[in-house]
């Protein structure tokens, strides 16, 4: 990596920057190739993934804190790059690990990683990442701003299993299951919700 893009990478990674740069998407394509860059799932969400659950159970397995250290987590739908718009995904992960979800561990040891729909490296970041988390908001376009992106999901290549995550407290029915709904139904991505 030069020196030019580690001070970018820098720059992205403290916020100062907005934008995404394509090396950064680039340098995670080359870490999950060799094998390193947290493509490991911990144990609870690497049986969720290898068999899809019948029902689709409103909370995940229990798991040690220790489990989750060092878990790369790809972000699509948030609104920007920059720290403060992952912060709002550390935010659910935070409810959650107060809710008594061992599976989180410690929410600050995950990576988010906020990567925009239009990125021209999602396909293959979709086959190399095995975490991925689809940002719904809570607002009144969020419904049709899910679908939009679930819809680019599916045609670009995108993965076909994320996590729903949204601000804390919006709960399961409503928004969230007709979104988990349309996913499956039109666009055969398994969109896991955890809200209760």
């Amino acid at each position: 990596m030069g020196w030019d893009q580690a001070a970018g990478l820098r720059q992205w990674a403290n916020g100062e920057s907005q934008e995404c740069p394509a090396h950064v998407a680039e340098m995670l394509v080359e870490l999950a190739a060799r094998g390193d860059g947290g493509a490991t799932p911990p144990p609870a969400m690497a049986r969720a993934a290898a068999k899809p659950a019948p029902g689709r159970a409103a909370t995940a397995p229990s798991r040690p804190a220790a489990s989750v250290q060092g878990v790369t987590l790809m972000v699509l739908g948030l609104p920007g790059t920059a720290e403060r718009h992952t912060a709002r995904v550390t935010e659910l992960l935070e409810s959650w690990a107060r809710e008594g979800r061992r599976w989180v561990g410690d929410p600050r040891a995950w990576r988010i990683v906020a990567l925009p729909i239009s990125s021209p490296h999602l396909p293959v970041l979709a086959t190399q990442q095995s975490h991925w988390a689809l940002w719904v908001d809570d607002d009144l376009e969020a419904f049709r701003r899910g679908y939009r992106l679930l819809k680019q999901i599916a045609e670009q290549g995108g993965p076909r299993r994320l996590l729903a995550v949204h601000p804390p407290g919006v709960g399961r029915q409503g928004l969230l299951a007709n979104l988990q709904y349309v996913a499956e139904a039109y666009f055969d991505i398994e969109l896991l919700v955890l809200a209760r």
